[in-house]
C-alpha cells in the first residue's frame, strides 16, 4: 500500500470550502500530504498563533497519525471538531460505542450535515458533505 496522501487542489479548496484562501488552501494540503514530523510542526506554528488546540494530549508515538491530522485540519478549517460515522449492529452511527470498525467516514463538523467540508472517504481526503454519504448508507 502506497504512502503517498492525496489532497484536492488548491483551487478546488479555495472554491468550495468556505473562508479558504490560497495561504490556507495550501496549509490543508500540507496537513494531507505531511508526514508525523510534518504534522507536528505544523501543530507547533498553529499553536503560536493560539489556536484552539491542546497538543498535549497528542503523544508523538501513540496517537493515530489519522486522527492528528484530522485534528490538524479542524483546527486550521475553524470546524466544530472531528466526527466519525460507522456502520454499527442497529444501522449508521456517529459514535464509536459498540463499533470495533474503523469509520466509513472521518468528518470535520461544519454545524451544516449538507455544507461542503473536508472528509475522509473511502481512504481519501476530499471535499464532500457527510449527509450524503450518510443517506447511501441508510438506504
Amino acid at each position: 500500500m502506497s504512502n503517498i496522501q492525496y489532497a484536492p487542489s488548491i483551487k478546488r479548496l479555495c472554491a468550495e470550502l468556505k473562508d479558504v484562501d490560497v495561504p490556507k488552501a495550501k496549509l490543508i494540503r500540507s496537513i494531507i500530504k505531511g508526514n508525523r514530523e510534518d504534522l507536528l510542526y505544523i501543530a507547533e506554528s498553529l499553536d503560536k498563533y493560539r489556536r484552539d488546540i491542546h497538543w498535549q494530549r497528542f503523544n508523538c508515538i501513540n496517537y493515530p497519525i489519522a486522527d492528528l491530522r484530522a485534528e490538524l485540519l479542524n483546527t486550521a478549517l475553524g470546524c466544530y471538531g472531528v466526527e466519525y460515522l460507522f456502520e454499527g449492529s442497529d444501522g449508521l452511527r456517529g459514535n464509536l460505542e459498540g463499533c470495533t470498525d474503523q469509520p466509513i467516514c472521518t468528518y470535520l463538523n461544519t454545524g451544516d450535515t449538507y455544507a461542503a467540508t473536508l472528509l475522509k472517504y473511502r481512504g481519501r481526503w476530499q471535499i464532500g458533505c457527510w449527509g450524503d454519504i450518510a443517506e447511501r448508507y441508510l438506504k
